[in-house]
């Protein structure tokens, strides 16, 4: 990520802290996560949990976050501080004083909620900012699904070169093109030819 200046969304790896040029936000899904894993299997039990109220306001952040998905950057900066913003400052000043002690699904649950707080209140600085890395998850899900049979992943050079394949048809895929044909294409050309993407509709 050498040059990369803007805001990047993440989990709690404290590491991401190093990149340089980076404003860190905090994965609003990567902390409702947490109380979700620690739901009590009794739905009966739900009245009474934590985690389904930590839950629950998470959901309310969502149902207010979604109602703005079609709006404008500014539009939706100004009614994240209208309407989310007082929904995460309720729910931290409820989970501070949630007591939660020992090992545990929950109590890992709150102190990530709270160790990422500052982090999770940076998407509000800017419309564009997504409130979560679900998009940049979901992309990288198929590769995360099958590394573990792809033996040439296990050097720096194979690493690498799984990267650059991926990152090339992961763009490709963004910008609407046939991944398959643009590889085929890639690959006939001769060493240093630079190929730009196509769209089906621009095709002859």
């Amino acid at each position: 990520m050498k040059g990369f200046i803007g805001y990047l969304i993440c989990d709690g790896y404290d590491a991401y802290n190093a990149v340089e040029g980076a404003k860190r936000c905090g994965c609003m899904t990567h902390a409702r996560r947490g109380f979700i894993q620690a739901l009590p299997n009794d739905q009966k039990l739900h009245s009474t949990s934590v985690a389904a109220k930590a839950v629950e306001y998470f959901n309310k952040i969502y149902h207010e976050e979604n109602l703005l998905a079609d709006s404008s950057t500014e539009y939706r900066y100004k009614q994240r501080l209208v309407k989310v913003k007082p929904l995460l400052d309720e729910f931290f000043a409820w989970l501070e004083n949630v007591q939660v002690s020992g090992k545990g699904k929950l109590t890992d649950a709150v102190r990530y909620a709270l160790n990422e707080r500052k982090y999770l209140y940076t998407f509000l600085e800017n419309g564009d900012v997504p409130i979560d890395n679900n998009r940049a998850e979901n992309a990288i899900r198929p590769f995360a699904l099958g590394r573990k049979n792809w033996l040439f992943s296990n050097t720096a050079n194979g690493a690498r070169s799984s990267a650059t394949l991926y990152s090339i048809i992961s763009t490709a895929q963004a910008n609407g093109v046939d991944a398959e044909k643009y590889l085929t294409e890639l690959f006939s050309q001769p060493a240093g030819t630079i190929l730009l993407p196509w769209r089906e509709e621009n095709e002859t």
